[in-house]
């Protein structure tokens, strides 16, 4: 990485002469610039706003602040090579996005400016995360599709290994720490340190926010539920070798990492089954926090239980894009392709029922179950599964390389 580490600015005139050598005080406001992007203090502390409900302890410390920064760092780096490429996020996209916003809140446009200008957001800046935030989703799910080939031959031992969606279906509930470097004896001895100072799982989340490289650290290293099949190979080993709930150091192509298990489940779940369904997703934001967001699925709710239309309060308040056009609908899902907490809420729902406002890693939900059927369980079908399955198990080390590539071509420049 090319990093670099300049002066701030700092107050000198009209300074009495005695004080030149007191601690110096930075004014310029600017936490980081990427690539001549400035990223300012303003923006982290806004930022920190938004995530503090699942930040442990919700208080802004220092290893905290560099989590924030550094995710900013590489949401600017993703969304600049995604601009590079030429890839954009069209007026009528970001306008439709920043609309759907304005309508979760039951505003109008100026209604949402009014309100991002009484918290101090620049409504154009807000644009510009609103475009970034559609940039990095489109050029993620380009590089998967790129960069990774499931082969034939992958398939087939797939479907013959344990790990195989055709058998049991456990899941995992796990926290991660991983350590990238380009010395592996300095990354080895980096997280074997970490590792000995780990006794409970509160020691790991405080290790995971303070050094962790993932992109979940400043949620202390929380992955939430997994599927097992979905999981690198070389985690799915280790937790047949080890008892602990830490388990590590491990060492892959992405670096050295910890885990820390925290529960293990088998679903009652049939791979025959599926269930046609339908959502609304409602997420925080730089306006709403968490607590607002429940406030509003709760209101969807009690609409819904009046007598309103699912599919209509989709197309005005969902935020899951891939749904919102359709009323919200879902098809037919099969199990293992949502994530565990919408998969468990559905299958608890009864055919016709519309379950209660519940809460994932993506946001507020709530689902409507409009029909149960045997799934076609043909080959092709099992082959289509496998290959999902392997690519969820590749899709993390393959963008943590393209960031780690991202980073070493980026002009980075971190303010002190």
């Amino acid at each position: 990485m090319k990093l670099l580490s300049l002066l701030p600015i700092f107050f000198m005139a009209l300074v009495p002469l005695h004080t030149l050598h007191a601690a110096p005080v930075k004014i310029d406001g600017i936490s980081a610039i990427v690539d001549s992007t400035p990223i300012l203090e303003s923006d982290i502390q806004s930022r920190f706003q938004i995530v503090k409900d699942r930040i442990p302890g919700g208080i802004m410390t220092d290893n905290v602040h560099r989590q924030i920064q550094n995710q900013m760092i590489d949401e600017l780096l993703q969304a600049n090579y995604a601009r590079k490429v030429g890839m954009r996020a069209s007026s009528t996209e970001v306008d439709n996005a920043i609309l759907g916003v304005a309508k979760n809140m039951k505003l109008d446009l100026q209604g949402l400016k009014d309100v991002l200008a009484s918290k101090n957001i620049d409504y154009g800046r807000y644009r510009q995360q609103i475009e970034q935030e559609i940039l990095i989703n489109n050029i993620k799910r380009d590089i998967i599709r790129k960069r990774i080939v499931i082969s034939e031959q992958e398939v087939d031992d797939y479907l013959t290994s344990d790990t195989s969606i055709t058998k049991e279906k456990d899941e995992i509930h796990l926290r991660h720490l991983i350590i990238r470097a380009s010395n592996t004896e300095q990354a080895q001895a980096r997280i074997q340190q970490i590792a000995d100072t780990i006794q409970t799982e509160d020691d790991f989340i405080e290790q995971a926010i303070a050094h962790s490289d993932g992109s979940f650290a400043i949620e202390g290293g929380d992955l939430g539920w997994r599927p097992i099949n979905q999981l690198p190979p070389l985690f799915v080993r280790a937790f047949e070798g080890q008892d602990g709930p830490l388990i590590g150091p491990l060492q892959s192509n992405a670096g050295m990492h910890l885990l820390w298990v925290i529960e293990k489940r088998s679903p009652n779940v049939t791979l025959q089954q599926q269930t046609k369904t339908r959502h609304i997703l409602v997420r925080a934001n730089e306006i709403r926090n968490l607590e607002q967001t429940k406030e509003l699925a709760d209101d969807l709710y009690n609409q819904l239980q009046n007598g309103a239309d699912f599919a209509q309060l989709a197309k005005e308040y969902s935020e899951d894009q891939g749904s919102t056009i359709q009323g919200g609908d879902l098809g037919w899902v099969t199990p293992g392709t949502m994530v565990a907490e919408f998969e468990n809420q559905m299958d608890q729902t009864n055919l016709g029922d519309i379950s209660k406002p519940f809460k994932t890693q993506f946001g507020w939900h709530i689902l409507q179950v409009e029909g149960r059927r045997e799934a076609d369980i043909s080959d092709k079908v099992k082959r289509a599964n496998a290959e999902r399955a392997l690519t969820a198990q590749k899709q993390d080390l393959v963008l943590g390389n393209w960031l780690d590539e991202l980073r070493a071509d980026a002009f980075i420049d971190i303010k002190k």
